[in-house]
């Protein structure tokens, strides 16, 4: 070969090395470029389950992930005991190797090669966790070689404790059970860390063959893998002797354990809100949780006799305004009876349950005061008649007896009194955002029933109440540790909430007597029942210093039973948990700043006047002060023969004086009944002025026997007409009666609109001498109006 010949080969041969050369540094850079992004962003994207803790991250509840896995979220740590089992059985030299063990890859190479078939893989811990992300691949040499690069680049992003939580959290158990926190709950019924030694080797060796061996299937293959790594513990002294000997005791579970459904509402309220496949750490706390979970379950069996299916129940913490306890149905009540309905949420109606409320704010407002009088006898407002839950009538109760015995003629007298649209708006200001519709849409009957709330909502009422009367701020209803905090005023001053409260700890409770408060054991809660129209609802809210209880009892489809009242069906409930919470403080503090001593008419609960001989000292709310003297206890003068005289017949010096309780002639009947001292007023001499009272008294309008014809409006509602009357005495206070049934007081103009139905009816005058009268008359439906 000639030298130019050879020249040239060379710069040939040299060009194509050259060439080679950036060949090779082209794909080094391709394969660096390649390894940089070769993982995805991140290593999992399976569907997990919807975790439920307490506040101290015991579990709840769990719903299954959407592949019909029971796989939690990825662990945030991974406990001592299982760390050290995982890496002496799969990986013992996980902290100095990279992703890849060159000895135990030529290891497995060798065994494989000798024994003719494939017996061990050599995998580390970080193979692992790379075939678990490429959904376990066939075995084969490539894919081996693809692994190991892949679990280099792991260890370059993630540190050794995150690919250790990573694979713990994805690994597989056996069965449909893949991550350890699923696992520990699964297979022992407790969360991973308080594990013992053989239960962590237990779930240790499962990985390794989770579709050969696993809790109830291939027991004794699974004892001897637990106890050959129980014994590698002791050999390198993680292990004491006693420890390991009483580990090797220890049985294996015979199967899976059902995972706790302590709160499954809460959790399916949870993945409703776009909480699914997180874990959801809440304010709930699991003994409290567990035992009104029980409570409820024994009463069911009760009420189910009765044909009573559903029931709910709150219990929250005053001082934290947390939710201890969230129960949303009786779990045991079977799909038939809808107990999958979150009977929290469910707007339903109130009964009684928010005549505290109205106590409170009349009282705030001088409307009443604690003990005042409140009118008892049949009432009519409008075509609304309400009825006590007893049929009873008192004539006259003190309001705070009314409220405490639940009677619904004073309540709605009351409200009437306050002001129905005042009082709707306080409802709204207070957090009921079910009140939507207008104060005429609900009328009167919104005290009794005639408007919806939920638990929830009912329940922040009262802790608010109760918030409002220890700190002088409220606080929401916190389900969740991370919610924001804010802190604002309750629409209702603290002196009126202490003596709402006060008047409710005097409420009869089940099965017992009144004198239930002198037994020193007792504690002091203040408490009201409600019972719905119809009997479909029962509630009762209890109210202590330190805890709020909210019970609901019905049926979710709304349908009622006799017996389903607050008083039968709710309240035992709530006194059996009120049992089961401990007594932090006993009662509220006075708050002497928002409460004035007052001397009280002893009788009529009025601020006295000279004329109540009968007095006693009390606290009253500031805004009480406004209520008027005692207008039932007059001075009036006798002859020696008891009959009632002034100066027109009798001569002043031969007058005794006495101060003498005076009621209407239409509470009187009912009054006397229940209060046998009461003295009837004497009836006049027969010669004095105002002997003949009834001749000061005529009623105008309508005349005896008229027939009155009122028009039908388009709406097909029955217009009003106006019922006049006069009396010679300026002063004087008229009681209206529509068929026996009370319907206004009027003073000064004796006028009152009334919308009377169709036929014939007894109109009644009285006022407080005793005067009396009465005309029939007949409405008659005009033809229909035309708007």
């Amino acid at each position: 070969m000639s030298a130019h010949a050879l020249y040239g080969y060379m710069k040939v041969r040299r060009q194509r090395k050259i060439l080679r050369r950036k060949w090779y540094l082209f794909l080094f850079w391709v394969f660096l470029v390649w390894y940089a992004d070769c993982l995805p962003k991140e290593l999992f994207n399976d569907s997990t389950s919807t975790v439920l803790v307490d506040s101290n991250g015991n579990l709840l509840g769990a719903h299954i992930a959407d592949d019909q896995q029971w796989r939690f979220p990825e662990s945030k740590n991974v406990p001592y005991k299982f760390k050290t089992c995982i890496i002496q059985f799969e990986d013992r030299k996980f902290y100095q190797h990279w992703g890849v063990s060159a000895r135990g890859v030529g290891r497995a190479l060798w065994q494989n090669l000798t024994s003719g078939e494939r017996v061990s893989g050599g995998s580390t811990l970080t193979m692992q966790l790379v075939r678990l992300m490429r959904k376990n691949p066939p075995r084969t040499y490539s894919e081996k070689l693809y692994e190991m690069i892949l679990a280099t680049r792991i260890e370059m992003r993630y540190s050794k404790s995150e690919i250790l939580k990573i694979y713990v959290s994805h690994a597989p158990f056996g069965n449909n059970v893949v991550g350890l926190d699923a696992a520990s709950w699964r297979f022992f019924g407790r969360p991973a860390n308080q594990l013992s030694w053989a239960e962590s080797a237990t779930l240790a060796v499962l990985p390794n063959a989770p579709g050969l061996i696993y809790p109830g299937r291939n027991h004794d293959l699974l004892r001897d893998k637990r106890n050959r790594l129980l014994k590698r513990l002791r050999k390198i002294g993680k292990m004491s002797e006693s420890e390991y000997r009483m580990a090797l005791l220890e049985r294996l579970p015979e199967k899976p354990h059902p995972l706790p459904n302590l709160a499954p509402h809460l959790l399916q309220k949870c993945i409703a809100e776009g909480k699914k496949g997180q874990v959801i750490r809440t304010n709930i706390r699991s003994k409290v949780q567990s035992k009104v979970n029980f409570l409820l379950d024994n009463h069911a069996q009760l009420l189910r006799e009765n044909g009573i299916f559903n029931g709910a129940i709150m219990v929250t913490s005053v001082e934290t305004g947390e939710v201890l306890a969230y129960v949303g149905n009786v779990v045991s009540s079977g799909k038939e009876h809808a107990n999958q309905v979150n009977c929290i949420d469910a707007s339903r109606s109130t009964g009684s349950i928010i005549k505290p409320l109205l106590y409170g704010k009349s009282l705030e407002s001088g409307t009443i005061a604690p003990s005042m009088f409140l009118r008892d006898v049949p009432s009519r407002f409008g075509n609304f008649s309400p009825k006590n839950f007893a049929g009873t009538f008192e004539g006259l109760i003190p309001a705070n007896e009314a409220l405490s015995r639940s009677l619904n003629i004073p309540m709605v007298h009351l409200l009437q009194q306050y002001g129905l649209t005042k009082f709707h708006h306080n409802l709204q200001r207070m957090g009921f955002s079910t009140i939507r519709k207008s104060a005429t849409h609900y009328g009167l009957s919104l005290i009794l029933g005639g408007a919806e709330v939920n638990m929830f909502e009912l329940n922040q009422v009262y802790t608010n109440m109760a918030q409002q009367l220890r700190f002088q701020q409220t606080s929401p209803l916190y389900l969740f540790p991370e919610m924001k905090e804010y802190k604002s005023e309750f629409p209702m001053s603290a002196g009126s909430i202490y003596a709402t409260f006060e008047a409710m700890l005097d409420v009869r409770r089940p099965d017992e007597d009144n004198n239930w408060h002198m037994f020193d054991s007792s504690r002091k809660i203040a408490w009201k029942t409600g019972t719905s129209y119809g009997f479909r609802d029962a509630w009762a809210v209890g109210v202590t210093p330190d805890y709020v209880v909210s019970v609901w009892v019905g049926n979710a489809d709304g349908e009622g039973r006799p017996g389903l009242t607050g008083v039968q069906a709710a309240a035992p409930i709530l006194f059996d948990i009120f049992q089961t919470l401990p007594i932090k403080t006993q009662w509220f503090e006075k708050p002497e700043s928002d409460l004035v001593e007052v001397d009280v008419c002893t009788v009529s609960g009025h601020r006295p006047t000279e004329n109540c001989e009968k007095q006693t000292k009390a606290w009253w709310p500031k805004g009480s002060l406004q209520t008027t003297a005692c207008p039932y206890h007059q001075r009036i003068h006798l002859n020696k023969n008891g009959q009632r005289v002034n100066s027109s017949c009798a001569d002043p010096m031969d007058m005794t004086h006495a101060n003498w309780m005076i009621v209407a002639p239409d509470v009187e009947e009912y009054y006397k009944k229940h209060h046998p001292l009461y003295l009837p007023l004497p009836p006049f001499l027969q010669h004095c002025e105002g002997a003949n009272a009834s001749n000061a008294l005529s009623i105008l309008y309508p005349d005896p026997g008229q027939k009155i014809y009122l028009p039908v409006g388009f709406n097909g509602e029955q217009q009003a007409t106006v019922f006049r009357c006069s009396h010679s005495n300026n002063d004087a206070v008229l009681f209206w009666h529509l068929d026996g049934q009370f319907v206004q007081q009027t003073s000064e103009f004796h006028e009152i609109v009334i919308r009377p139905e169709i036929g014939k009816h007894q109109l009644t005058v009285y006022d407080t001498e005793g005067a009396k009268k009465s005309v029939w008359l007949e409405v008659v439906a005009a033809r229909k109006e035309i708007n």
